[in-house]
């Protein structure tokens, strides 16, 4: 069976080796990988989950 076709998981790989090459070749104008900060949206939405999900935890004797 052929597997299916994944075009974020093709595009990610492509790019990933693409840096991999400039990288060993010594280029050094592209840009290094930097962490990217949650905007407060997400943080808050997170954290809401997470006692959420506490909460059931404790409730099934889990927590």
């Amino acid at each position: 069976m052929t597997p299916k076709y994944d075009p974020d998981k093709n595009s990610a790989g492509c790019y990933a080796a693409a840096i991999e090459a400039k990288r060993l070749r010594g280029d050094k104008h592209y840009p290094e990988v930097k962490a990217r900060a949650p905007d407060a949206e997400t943080e808050r939405e997170m954290k809401r989950l997470k006692r959420a999900l506490d909460r059931k935890l404790r409730e099934t004797g889990h927590g």
